[in-house]
Order: structure tokens, then sequence, then C-alpha cells
């Protein structure tokens, strides 16, 4: 038998580098050359420009208290703004989505039908 075929059960195979493909992570490789995105200079500069206005307590709550007389007053628009400058610091609201994968297409198909015959009355 030649050498390169091995018959031994309790070999394992030869690992690649990078992979099955080769494409793979690579040794000392980052998976993140880039590094952290940077951050946008309106970001920085907005973030700057509050932490300067906002060190003295007073200052703090004379611009909270503009900022949220702002948003009330301005109905919609102030709504709007609420939910924008929530989702930046928060982050957005997730909704959690209930799926029933217990049924099958016959059972689809009719509901369907179903659905379409109410519709067209």
């Amino acid at each position: 038998m030649p050498d390169d075929v091995q018959n031994n059960e309790n070999s394992t195979p030869e690992k690649k580098l990078g992979g099955v493909t080769g494409k793979g992570f690579m040794p000392g490789q980052s998976g993140n050359p880039g590094g952290r995105p940077k951050r946008p200079w309106l970001t920085e500069a907005t973030e700057e420009m509050l932490a300067e206005k906002l060190e003295d307590p007073k200052e703090r709550k004379r611009w909270k208290d503009a900022q949220w007389e702002k948003m009330l007053k301005s109905g919609v628009v102030g709504a709007m703004f609420m939910d924008v400058a929530w989702e930046r610091t928060e982050g957005k609201v997730t909704q959690p989505v209930d799926v029933n994968v217990n049924i099958t297409l016959r059972e689809r198909m009719k509901k369907a039908e179903e659905r379409s015959k109410n519709h067209n009355r």
C-alpha cells in the first residue's frame, strides 16, 4: 500500500490553514483588520459641545428642561424627535415576532381562500 494512503482508524485528517477552503481565518490574522469604525465628526462635535455645556448642573437642568419643552410643544414633530433621539441613544426597539410553523401548506391555502372570499363580499 502507498505511504500517502492511511487506513488507520485512529488517524485524524491533517488540518489545513484557513479551514477546508483555505480562505478562512489564518493564524495571527485579525478577523477585523480595519478595526472599529471611526465615529462621524458630527457625533464627536455634538458630544464635545454637550460635555462642555452640561458640566455645570444648573446649565444641564436648564438645557434638559428646554429640550423637553421643545419636544412637548411641537406635537408630532416633537414625538418624532423623541423617537429618533431614543433610537440613537438606546438603539432601535426590537419587536418579537411569533411564527407558527406547525401549520401545513394545505391549511395555509384554505385560510387564504377563506380570507379571499370574505374580502370579495
